[in-house]
């Protein structure tokens, strides 16, 4: 059994996430897996590639995040929040 890395708990989810970023044409879609304050596990499409940093919403972009890409195992993919970025 693998021993648990995680500093801080998470929320297991089922929901979706659109992401995007600035090094990338339109919005994926994701399935989110889990969420901290820290960051989030997402799953990808089977042939989807995400940007080292991106942006996600949750919210109907109401509230978007910016991510960082930390781990990456085949359509899984593990990253940090950056700072928020409101919407005007």
């Amino acid at each position: 059994m693998t021993a648990e890395r995680r500093l801080v708990d998470r929320l297991k989810t089922t929901s979706g996430a659109p992401i995007f970023s600035d090094q990338q044409r339109g919005i994926l879609s994701c399935a989110l897996r889990d969420v901290s304050d820290a960051g989030v596990g997402l799953r990808l499409n089977d042939t989807d590639t995400v940007a080292p940093i991106f942006k996600m919403t949750r919210d109907n972009f109401r509230n978007i995040r910016t991510c960082q890409v930390i781990w990456a195992r085949g359509r899984y993919i593990g990253a940090t929040f950056g700072p928020d970025i409101e919407n005007e």
